[in-house]
């Protein structure tokens, strides 16, 4: 899998609801919101990264939730990018929404994956 090198040049927080007319199978209910990441590779290509997760009231998020395994799958699919790309080492305490701003330009990296590029995110065991 060869990596290259892309910048972030927009990074949100949105409800679901404003991405989907109806929410994806799959999703739970305690799946409210999503993280949206777009980044750009050298050579133009738009990489992009989408997790699903629920903001709490203070603006962070809980990477261990109750519920099934999938659900705790995609919270620590999302601590992981944060950890791995330093944007936070306590991702209980990180204010997902109030940092997104600060997220473009900033280096991240990329595969192409079916074609398309996608943002890389390691396996979120990795990071232990």
């Amino acid at each position: 899998m060869e990596k290259f090198k892309a910048v972030i040049v927009d990074a949100k927080v949105c409800k679901i609801s404003d991405l989907f007319h109806k929410k994806p199978p799959g999703l739970r209910f305690n799946e409210t919101d999503a993280f949206v990441v777009s980044a750009r590779t050298e050579d133009g290509r738009d990489a992009k990264a989408t997790f699903y997760f629920s903001l709490k009231a203070d603006g962070t998020f809980d990477e261990d939730p109750l519920g099934p395994s999938i659900v705790k799958a995609r919270r620590h699919k999302l601590a992981a990018f944060l950890r791995y790309y330093g944007l936070t080492d306590d991702v209980n305490s990180f204010k997902l929404k109030e940092k997104a701003n600060q997220m473009p330009g900033r280096s991240v990296e990329a595969i192409l994956a079916n074609g398309e590029a996608t943002i890389y995110i390691p396996y979120w065991r990795d990071n232990e």
